[in-house]
């Protein structure tokens, strides 16, 4: 049995998400042919981006364009305007033979901790994206809470709230299991079944499970 499991509680991985049904709810709805608006919102260290990074992995599945960004000091207007124009312009076919401006390919924009974007610049520019005439444009955010100042900007479109909260506890069983398997345990060794159950019941979110498990074999 191993000495040190090593679980990565602050490292989101999408391999262990636990909210498929909502995030594949997302898809579909991006799928439909129409601009949408999703808001990600649930307690710090509750899985959003490890939410949004699924995305970012499945989406091609179902032909869909993701691009993720994450709100913090280094996040540029420039540089996420350069990306995601690259991202939605037509095929140089399309723009010439069918004078068509955007891509046909529908595109989703993810963007993490958005509580930290202050720039204005990158809102006006995703409504005028929105209100784009021919652009399947799905945009997905993510915050701790509502935050007005942001909320603002979609003054008069629908944005769908997706609180996340603590998963049932089998749920959350089986997604430990396979962290402390991929983490070179077995099971629930070395912990045992009994201590992740305990630790999961008297504990308020998916990482704060992570960092008490990982506290045990430290």
């Amino acid at each position: 049995m191993p000495e040190n499991i090593f679980l990565n509680p602050n490292e989101p991985n999408p391999a262990f998400m636990v909210y498929r049904e909502e995030a594949r709810k997302i898809i579909l709805r991006s799928l439909a042919g129409k601009s949408e608006c999703f808001w990600i919102l649930g307690p710090t260290g509750m899985g959003k981006s490890t939410f949004l990074l699924w995305l970012k992995e499945f989406a091609p599945l179902y032909k869909i364009q993701p691009l993720y960004f994450h709100g913090g000091d280094d996040f540029n207007y420039e540089q996420f305007k350069s990306q995601v124009d690259n991202a939605t312009k037509a095929s140089f076919f399309s723009r010439i033979f069918l004078k068509k401006k955007y891509t046909e390919r529908p595109v989703m924009i993810l963007l993490d901790e958005i509580e930290y974007i202050k720039d204005e610049n990158i809102w006006k520019y995703l409504i005028n994206l929105l209100d784009a005439v021919g652009l399947h444009l799905t945009v997905v955010m993510a915050s701790i809470d509502v935050i007005e100042d942001i909320k603002k900007y979609f003054k008069g479109r629908e944005i769908e709230k997706i609180y996340l909260e603590k998963p049932p506890i089998e749920v959350l069983m089986e997604m430990v299991r396979k962290r402390i398997e991929a983490g070179g345990g077995e099971e629930f060794q070395p912990f045992g079944k009994q201590l992740v159950r305990d630790i999961i019941e008297s504990s308020s979110t998916i990482r704060e499970i992570l960092v008490r498990l990982q506290e045990v074999v430290k």
